[in-house]
């Protein structure tokens, strides 16, 4: 039993402390948050007034908002100068091609090509004679035919169209030179040149004369020599291919075999 009284007398006496000490530490720090306080207000007041607290001044705000006002002004002027400017540079390119067009559509361009034929002349021109190969540089004519003085077939391409030509002079194993007046516009002259025996030199002369954007484009970026250069070669293949004999024994039927000299025929005696 005295124990017992012991440990209650014990427990009483450290609650009674423990209430002596919070009562001590309430006032304490009653005082120092109230201490704070002015300190914290005086530190604000040395600050200034902060966003929420700021006056705006009227005179300040007006002369951002003109200033703001002028530099929008400004920056709208320039953008309408720079404006200016690119629509003028279009301009004055749109007006340079257009000129550069008219100039070409209205101006005739040669187109000279050639190439050498490992045959007779009379076998060049009869080949080439046979029309299975016409070209005009921008165009390539197909089903080419002679009616008299004039030839009539159909420029080749996704859309074709009937062609007309009236010859202008023909030579015989010389020239051979035409004008188209349908479906083209174009003045063409051939030439063919003995080189040999057995060597002639084909020379094409064309002067076109451009009819539309395409034509003009063809011939100033040259594609239209490529294809004639490419046409030639074409026929230069096709008539090398044929075989010496037939042609040969063809032309001694008519007299028209080209001399051939033995080196070892002693001098003058073909001469008998």
């Amino acid at each position: 039993m005295a124990s017992t009284a012991t440990k209650q007398r014990s427990s009483a006496a450290r609650r009674a402390r423990g209430a002596s000490t919070s009562a001590k530490k309430r006032p304490a720090k009653a005082a120092a948050t109230a201490a704070k306080k002015p300190a914290k207000a005086a530190a604000r007041a040395a600050k200034g007034p902060g966003k929420a607290d700021a006056v705006k001044h009227p005179v300040k705000t007006a002369a951002r908002a003109a200033t703001l006002k002028a530099l929008k002004a400004i920056a709208g002027k320039t953008a309408e100068v720079a404006a200016r400017g690119v629509r003028s540079a279009a301009d004055r390119a749109t007006t340079a091609s257009k000129g550069a067009l008219e100039n070409g559509l209205g101006a005739r361009l040669p187109i000279q090509a050639s190439i050498d034929v490992a045959v007779p002349l009379i076998v060049a021109w009869e080949e080439w004679m046979t029309f299975e190969l016409f070209t005009e540089g921008v165009h390539r004519i197909e089903d080419v035919e002679r009616d008299g003085e004039e030839l009539v077939g159909m420029v080749a391409g996704p859309r074709s169209v009937d062609w007309r030509a009236e010859i202008v002079d023909e030579r015989e194993q010389e020239a051979f030179a035409w004008r188209s007046v349908e479906g083209s516009d174009c003045a063409g002259l051939i030439t063919f040149h003995r080189l040999s025996d057995r060597l002639t030199r084909i020379e094409v002369d064309l002067d076109v004369l451009p009819t539309n954007p395409a034509e003009t484009l063809a011939l100033s970026l040259h594609l239209a020599h490529h294809r004639v250069t490419t046409d030639l070669r074409r026929f230069k293949a096709r008539v090398e291919f044929i075989n010496p004999d037939v042609y040969e024994a063809e032309l001694r039927r008519n007299g028209n075999a080209p001399e051939i000299e033995d080196e070892n025929t002693p001098e003058g005696e073909n001469d008998e």
